[in-house]
């Protein structure tokens, strides 16, 4: 699905699926990104803080916890939206000309190898 890190393929090379099935499509794939990234943001603070605790440095706790979150979505993003496409099919499979389109990008990449 992904070529390179950031840069996802249009459509799926195994069954011929469009991943963008509607505009703003990718927006579920950015709260996915977002939640799991605050989450972690704050699994490690209070880590950090029980781990540290009554001498708490501060100042090393902001620094990880930002550090995390500014680099922790950038790592993350491909692994969203490929989450996302799989809970969009699980709750709204393809519609019957989506199938269709599917199939046929399916045969025409098959027929040009």
């Amino acid at each position: 699905m992904f070529p390179r890190w950031v840069t996802m393929l249009a459509h799926c090379p195994r069954c011929g699926h469009r991943f963008e099935r509607d505009p703003g499509y990718w927006l579920g794939a950015v709260i996915v990104n977002t939640a799991v990234t605050f989450a972690l943001f704050i699994a490690m603070g209070l880590g950090m803080i029980l781990a540290t605790w009554p001498n708490v440095p501060w100042t090393t706790v902001l620094i990880v916890t930002l550090v995390l979150n500014g680099l922790f979505p950038l790592f993350f993003y491909p692994f969203s939206r490929t989450i996302w496409v799989a809970l969009d099919l699980a709750v709204r499979p393809l519609e019957p000309t989506e199938l269709e389109a599917a199939q046929t990008r399916r045969r025409l990449s098959d027929s040009c190898r």
